[in-house]
């Protein structure tokens, strides 16, 4: 059952839960966004942009149509029922792209450890659209037993790197090498990294975050992001 194989390690792979359509859509609204000027480049916990060489372009899917039908789509909902084991909730979402020939890495870091309190897990939905290799940046990711070990690790801010650091130990991690429209799922209590691009084009993801229970700061109540409703899995 992949719920409990995903539980035991941490992560899983779908090879095929993006309709080609889908993955063309996908594309489209990322060079569409990228058109527009950059982050500012700010520097403080969040500010995780570093210009071209690594751009996150946020929380765009209302205006795109296409886009919002997608991430609340029954495709993305099998996989949320596949890896958590119920229906979702949309929490957060963004492009993520690495620059040719200078695209940045990123350190080990978990999800959950951005959120700025106690959550329950959640799961981050990685999506190739390009072909991902380790020349230009592929996901690094710690197998984790996460009922073993469920909690957010510490983690260090990097002010010069503008990230979070949570590992700093030997394991170089599982190189998510995949074609273009694979799906790598993992909790956000994952330790995952990604690499440097160093090739003459541009290595484009899409991140798509979801959790069983709208995640609210336990201080003040607020919503935290999106608790937007995921379709049900549609029937095999």
């Amino acid at each position: 059952m992949t719920t409990d194989s995903f539980r035991r390690q941490g992560y899983t792979v779908f090879s095929d839960a993006i309709a080609a359509a889908d993955l063309a859509m996908l594309r489209g609204v990322c060079d569409r966004l990228l058109q527009e000027p950059p982050e500012d480049g700010g520097k403080g916990l969040h500010t995780i942009g570093l210009g071209e060489a690594r751009r996150f372009l946020r929380h765009r899917h209302a205006d795109f149509p296409d886009l919002e039908r997608f991430v609340l789509g029954p495709a993305m909902g099998a996989v949320v029922r596949d890896t958590l084991g119920g229906d979702g909730l949309l929490f957060n979402e963004q492009f993520v792209v690495k620059g040719a020939g200078k695209g940045a890495s990123f350190a080990w870091h978990q999800d959950s450890a951005y959120v700025g309190f106690d959550h329950a897990p959640y799961v981050t939905v990685w999506i190739a659209l390009d072909d991902t290799t380790e020349a230009n940046g592929c996901v690094y990711i710690l197998p984790r037993d996460i009922d073993a070990h469920p909690g957010i690790d510490p983690h260090d801010w990097d002010d010069e790197g503008r990230e979070l650091n949570g590992y700093s130990g030997t394991d170089p991690g599982v190189a998510m090498t995949c074609l273009a429209g694979t799906v790598v799922a993992f909790s956000s209590r994952t330790l995952h990294r990604s690499g440097a691009n160093a090739t003459d084009s541009p290595r484009r993801a899409y991140i798509v975050q979801y959790s069983l229970e709208p995640i609210r700061d336990p201080k003040t109540g607020a919503l935290k992001r999106f608790a937007k409703p995921v379709a049900a899995a549609e029937p095999a």
